[in-house]
């Protein structure tokens, strides 16, 4: 996790650095150096205490995005979007977590199948509602934070753009969608095996595929600007969640890819009905 914290935060301090160069001529000059100083930052953090580094890197790069974001807020003001689903959605995991709290079922595999994870053999026999149960589930209080990070930052703008239900029915079946692939994938693997799935992880990747579909189809109409900002920032997050899952092996990378599949191929749908 340590890794995982300090390349997170090298990326995104490089993916900046890259606008930047892009955009220097309409901003100040120390909006450059503020990054370099950042990023040397990472670095000293890594060479002098690499146990630490990921931590302190996080918090570095938090530091640099309240000063940038307080001066983009200085030059256009930014209106929150309304987005009361995700607010829902969020306090659905929690609470179905402090339900796992409640029942012990924090890090027992046999537990969390006892409270709706999705365990692949019970669902060739017929319990398909664990598809939508496992997707409330986290295994640990890391988990669960990871992934409402992501539904706090990437649900908003989905949400408004398809709007609550909707925006909802399509969360609802990411998850799903990727974790029947998971499945699927399992059964014609050269050594078939059971799986236990449980997190949102599926969903919120969905989310990401149905903004790519829209930016996607923003920048092909019009060579948006900020269409294609958006693209290589979810780009960003599935190059990130990809490494993620390299090096954590107890993930479902399967469950993953899937769900930001059936996000890009609903949101592609969604958006040529339109």
């Amino acid at each position: 996790i340590n890794h995982i914290l300090l390349l997170i935060a090298s990326l995104n301090l490089l993916g900046d650095l890259y606008n930047i160069l892009r955009f220097r001529k309409q901003l100040p000059a120390w909006i450059p150096i503020a990054n370099l100083i950042a990023l040397a930052g990472c670095a000293v953090a890594w060479a002098l205490v690499p146990a630490n580094a990921g931590l302190i890197a996080i918090g570095i790069l938090a530091v640099y995005f309240i000063l940038i974001k307080s001066y983009a807020h200085k030059r256009a003001p930014i209106r929150r979007l309304p987005s009361p689903a995700t607010k829902l959605l969020i306090l659905a995991n929690v609470a179905v977590f402090l339900y796992q709290l409640w029942n012990g079922a924090t890090d027992d595999p046999r537990r969390f199948v006892a409270l709706g994870a999705l365990y692949t053999p019970l669902l060739e026999q017929g319990e398909w509602w664990r598809l939508l149960s496992a997707q409330f589930m986290h295994w640990g209080v890391l988990h669960l934070f990871c992934n409402m990070l992501g539904l706090w930052f990437l649900g908003p703008l989905t949400e408004s753009i398809l709007g609550p239900l909707r925006y909802i029915m399509a969360y609802l079946l990411c998850g799903a969608g990727g974790m029947l692939i998971a499945f699927g994938a399992s059964l014609v693997a050269t050594t078939p095996h059971s799986l236990v799935l449980l997190g949102a992880s599926a969903s919120v990747l969905g989310l990401v595929g149905i903004q790519v579909a829209f930016s996607l189809k923003a920048f092909r109409r019009s060579g948006s600007m900020v269409a294609k900002a958006q693209l290589a920032s979810m780009l960003q997050i599935v190059v990130l969640q990809g490494i993620f899952d390299l090096m954590v092996p107890e993930v479902s990378s399967t469950a993953h890819i899937g769900g930001a599949a059936v996000g890009f191929v609903l949101g592609s749908f969604i958006f040529m009905r339109r």
